[in-house]
């Protein structure tokens, strides 16, 4: 009954993440940077979940999001990549510690904005310039991070409230 609560949530999750990212954050910007909330879904699976959940749930957002955007499998491949290191990463990490979530937040904004630079580099088939890609990074990964902690916030409670409801069922 946990199991099938927790894929509840989670597939919850992934239709309120699509929702705000296609109705909200792709309308709006701050400083040129759009939140990536699909990212931080991901990251925020990957964090609370094993390495088989995330890169099965990273995996099928980035197919989705391929279709829905016309990607040509972009982000499926960065999605399911960093899926997939984070939740290698998350057995080894300890929720509560917040230095932790940033960095593991950095790292994965990070590798999304390399992955979409280079792939606008290929597309275009010219130089792009790569201060715009410091300024962007910088911007992404503050405003990520910021949101991930809401999200770990909410989720984490959420996956908490279950697993103490589902002690007290066997007690």
């Amino acid at each position: 009954m946990q199991r099938i609560l927790k894929i509840i949530v989670t597939i919850v999750l992934f239709i309120i993440s699509l929702l705000i990212q296609l109705f909200v954050f792709d309308n709006m910007s701050l400083f040129g940077v759009k939140p990536n909330m699909l990212l931080i879904s991901i990251i925020v699976v990957s964090l609370y979940t094993n390495i088989y959940s995330s890169t099965i749930y990273s995996f099928i957002l980035g197919i989705i999001v391929d279709l829905i955007f016309g990607g040509s499998g972009m982000f499926t491949i960065s999605y399911t990549a960093i899926g997939m290191l984070l939740g290698f990463v998350s057995d080894d990490y300890m929720k509560e510690n917040y230095v932790s979530t940033i960095i593991l937040t950095t790292i994965s904004v990070t590798l999304f904005e390399l992955i979409q630079y280079f792939q606008a580099m290929i597309r275009l088939s010219s130089y792009v310039n790569i201060f715009f890609l410091f300024k962007q990074l910088i911007l992404s990964i503050l405003l990520n991070v910021i949101l991930v902690f809401i999200m770990c916030f909410l989720f984490g409670k959420l996956i908490e409230h279950i697993d103490k409801k589902q002690n007290k069922m066997y007690w």
